[in-house]
């Protein structure tokens, strides 16, 4: 099975995060690790992902003071693992259709 490394990072998304954390997990067909940065949450961010991580074996969680977006996703990128198949980032207010990652795998390997 094809693996695939998410990175997401998130701020303040208590409102979104899990709902995009379940999308994330349920896709088909491929196997997520997901790998959050959380860019120093100050509401319930933190504890929804905590949480997540608890039933959850796939999901690795970084604490970090707030760098802004773009330097948070390029932290993620610098520390996630290089023994993936693919690579995908993530919004933390996205939520993704079941086979998002499966398809688009299968429309790169056709080109």
């Amino acid at each position: 099975m094809t693996s695939i490394a998410v990175m997401m990072s998130t701020f303040n998304g208590e409102a979104y995060v899990e709902e995009q954390i379940n999308s994330i997990l349920n896709q088909l067909n491929v196997k997520i690790s997901l790998f959050i940065r959380d860019d120093g949450s100050k509401d319930k961010t933190i504890s929804i992902i905590r949480n997540k991580i608890n039933r959850n074996s796939n999901i690795q969680l970084i604490q970090g003071e707030n760098v802004g977006v773009g330097n948070s996703f390029m932290n993620l990128l610098y520390s996630t693992p290089d023994d993936y198949d693919f690579y995908a980032f993530s919004d933390q207010d996205d939520i993704w259709e079941s086979e998002k990652i499966y398809k688009s795998i299968e429309l790169l390997k056709a080109s």
